[in-house]
């Protein structure tokens, strides 16, 4: 697993997310699958900080080329744990599953970023 915190923008309605991953892999002849995943809870002023995370959501996706940089559909939506709200610190925790049927790949893959989309009821954080 690896985590990134994002304090989310005033505008975000706290509705479900979704993501995508920007990966690589080093050499390897075949198995070229790999599934990602990601799961996220919300955290306000005094909320604990045990709170459990919420149902992660997965994507395959298929490389080729070594070094080549490949980038995921999206993600089914994402329900963010909690009780999220306005500013709130969002924890995610991303993985690869290796466990996953359609994650074939025998080797590293290199996770390089995770784009998050989000729906707006606001035109501004102002």
């Amino acid at each position: 697993y690896g985590q990134f915190h994002i304090r989310m923008p005033k505008s975000w309605n706290e509705g479900t997310l979704t993501a995508s991953f920007v990966w690589s892999h080093p050499a390897t002849t075949t198995n070229f699958g790999v599934v990602w995943a990601l799961e996220s809870v919300a955290f306000a002023d005094g909320d604990a900080a045990d709170t459990a995370w919420g149902t992660e959501q997965i994507i395959a996706d298929t490389g080729g080329t070594t070094d080549d940089i490949y980038v995921t559909d999206a993600t089914p939506a994402i329900t963010v744990a909690g009780s999220p709200g306005d500013e709130e610190w969002v924890a995610f925790r991303v993985s690869r599953v290796v466990g996953n049927g359609s994650d074939t790949m025998a080797v590293d893959a290199r996770l390089h970023g995770v784009t998050l989309y989000m729906t707006t009821d606001a035109a501004t954080d102002a």
